[in-house]
């Protein structure tokens, strides 16, 4: 399948990894890279926290990384591999999980991979889609807010219930796969909720992935431990403040030295 479906047709192929598993209308969660990793953050999490097994491999002749517009190869220990996102699945708690780096590189191929990711749904009998991401706001934030955006008016009063942000009046737009999900499986019947968490956006940020992944466990009643999320803020934010440092030092030495070019 893998062969006839990428390698001579170059299609988006699903390659399963392992027997396909038998579940009940299981909620399907994306967390693709994306503004400050927010959602690939929270869904690797996710997944180690509740011990999720490897279901299957995306490949699309679209994968490549930001800023390089060539196609071409990973690899790991000088092992060669295609550029890939991965399908994770927990029986215990009715959960599929997709994770990765990569989208799309053209506008067509977002809508196809959207497409080939709701027919995968389709087949497992999915009826309701989480989409996780980054909300950029150019800024730090203490306790970053988590941000909503639903299929349904009976969605959004849900997410209220949650503290969730949901913004009145038309605003947009929600990039990539995390509102292509939600707009195209709007359309084919699908139920969709998008969870956005406050970030800067310019660095992996493990705070906003802890309170878009604290909101959805709530939201799906799921129990995760969040400690080693807890040890990657104290690093972020340790970095965070010794870049402080560095541009106050370079602050004032730019200072005084304006100051030394008047008195000249």
């Amino acid at each position: 399948m893998f062969k006839d479906d990428f390698l001579k047709h170059t299609r988006i192929a699903i390659t399963y990894r392992t027997d396909k598993p038998v579940m009940d209308e299981p909620i399907f969660i994306e967390g693709l890279s994306g503004l400050g990793n927010v959602g690939m953050i929270a869904a690797s999490h996710l997944i180690r926290s509740i011990g999720a097994k490897k279901l299957a491999d995306v490949y699309s002749p679209y994968f490549i990384r930001p800023g390089i517009p060539i196609p071409g190869i990973m690899y790991t220990d000088g092992v060669a591999e295609l550029p890939k996102d991965e399908i994770y699945y927990d029986l215990e708690q009715n959960l599929i999980i997709i994770l990765g780096f990569y989208q799309g590189s053209t506008p067509n191929s977002y809508f196809r991979l959207a497409n080939s990711i709701l027919d995968f749904c389709d087949d497992f009998g999915v009826k309701q889609i989480f989409t996780l991401g980054g909300y950029g706001t150019g800024q730090y934030h203490e306790a970053p807010a988590v941000h909503g955006v639903a299929t349904t008016h009976e969605l959004v009063e849900r997410l209220k219930k949650y503290d969730v942000l949901v913004e009145s009046g038309q605003k947009g737009p929600i990039t990539g796969i995390s509102g292509l999900l939600l707009g195209v499986g709007k359309e084919r019947g699908f139920e969709g909720i998008c969870l956005l968490g406050e970030t800067y956006g310019e660095f992996p940020d493990p705070k906003s992935a802890k309170a878009v992944l604290t909101t959805l466990c709530r939201i799906i009643g799921v129990d995760v431990d969040t400690g080693e999320l807890d040890k990657e803020i104290e690093l972020l934010e340790d970095e965070i403040q010794k870049r402080a440092m560095i541009i106050k030092d370079q602050m004032e030495e730019k200072a005084r030295s304006d100051d030394l070019s008047y008195i000249c």
